[in-house]
């Protein structure tokens, strides 16, 4: 059993990813080895859950009806000075949209992440790039979409400490409005928060840490090419037969641009859209799709770990009380992850896995963040 540090120390570090970039592209592992964990303590860790998301007083429409504004520009065209926003601000937020790429970014940031839905600091929308370190040479540059008439919020500082709001000064016009910079205390190294409206009550977000030689500028250059759109989020697998009381709430993408190539598509769907973020993050199936590497050394993230196999391919499976978790290694060259908290009948990751279904190739798909 995991005693209460340790699930916050966990639900810590998936708060803190909803904000900053991933700087570990085996975000599959990661992300599965923190459900089993949370599930081994459910209660604990849905009321810690409860409690990080109530921080800001952020509310949770029914994500599962969006209200969704025309697709402006097509992505890979450039945006006019100005247009960095939607027609209007998002009321709900669907995880299957790609509301934001970026355009231009700092030389150097090969990690990139795009998260949609109910994130663990509240619906919203996140894309980052980083350069992958988490030394003191890291740098990242993350850009937030919140709801309409939610406030942005203070930074997550590695040193836990509160971050203060210090000095505001007025940033160049974006989206036909004012854009405002503002400094907080605690910064670990040069920071740029610039924020201004994408729709009217609907806040925009970059944030620059540690590029040099000027954070405010890249954060300017940043929120100019950004390109804002609709268009679904490309996928590497569907599934079908799904319970018919289940919805999708969140959709999170990484991929790194280095050699190897990595990957990961993560879709989780809950049995009660609509309630608090505390109840529809405790009881979860997700689905995720990563591209295969054979890492054969136990200390390392992703190790490729099978005890059973299915449909001949080596798999990973564990269950208890309900909860499973099943690992199907290198089917057609990538990973598919199936992690249920009893929302599925006993035996029920394994009876899922037919029912997905991979695209062409998949060894060689590419996220849309592959710009």
């Amino acid at each position: 059993m995991l005693n209460e540090r340790h699930i916050g120390d966990l639900m810590l570090t998936e708060i803190e990813s909803a904000e900053r970039p991933s700087v570990v592209l085996d975000v599959e592992r990661a992300m599965s080895t923190a459900r089993r964990q949370r599930r081994l303590a459910q209660g604990a860790g849905a009321a810690l859950l409860a409690v990080a998301l109530t921080v800001g007083g952020l509310t949770v429409p029914d994500l599962l009806t969006p209200d969704r504004p025309p697709a402006p520009a097509p992505f890979g065209t450039t945006p006019a000075d100005g247009e960095t926003g939607l027609p209007v601000a998002l009321t709900t937020v669907d995880p299957q949209r790609v509301y934001v790429r970026f355009g231009w970014l700092p030389d150097g940031l090969r990690d990139l992440q795009y998260q949609a839905g109910l994130l663990l600091s509240g619906p919203g929308v996140h894309l980052s790039a980083s350069n992958g370190r988490t030394d003191d040479q890291r740098q990242f540059v993350a850009v937030s979409l919140l709801p309409k008439d939610v406030q942005p919020s203070a930074p997550q500082r590695d040193s836990g400490e509160l971050a203060l709001a210090r000095a505001t000064e007025a940033g160049p016009e974006l989206n036909g409005g004012p854009s405002v910079f503002t400094s907080y205390s605690g910064a670990e190294k040069p920071e740029a928060i610039l924020r201004w409206e994408y729709a009217p009550k609907g806040w925009a977000q970059v944030r620059v840490f540690g590029v040099q030689p000027d954070a405010r500028d890249a954060a300017v250059q940043v929120a100019r090419s950004l390109r804002f759109d609709t268009s679904l989020v490309p996928m590497p697998a569907t599934v079908t037969g799904l319970p018919a009381n289940l919805g999708l709430i969140t959709v999170d993408v990484s991929e790194s641009l280095d050699e190897p190539l990595t990957w990961y598509l993560g879709m989780t769907w809950t049995a009660e859209p609509g309630t608090e973020p505390g109840r529809q993050r405790a009881r979860t199936l997700s689905l995720g799709v990563s591209r295969y590497r054979n890492i054969t050394d136990p200390t390392a993230r992703g190790y490729v770990d099978p005890n059973t196999t299915l449909d001949g391919h080596p798999a990973r499976f564990t269950g208890e009380n309900g909860n499973e978790s099943l690992t199907v290694y290198d089917v057609h060259g990538v990973n598919v992850s199936i992690d249920d908290s009893a929302l599925l009948p006993t035996g029920g990751t394994r009876a899922l896995f037919p029912a997905v279904t991979l695209v062409a190739d998949p060894a060689n798909w590419h996220t849309h963040l592959a710009r």
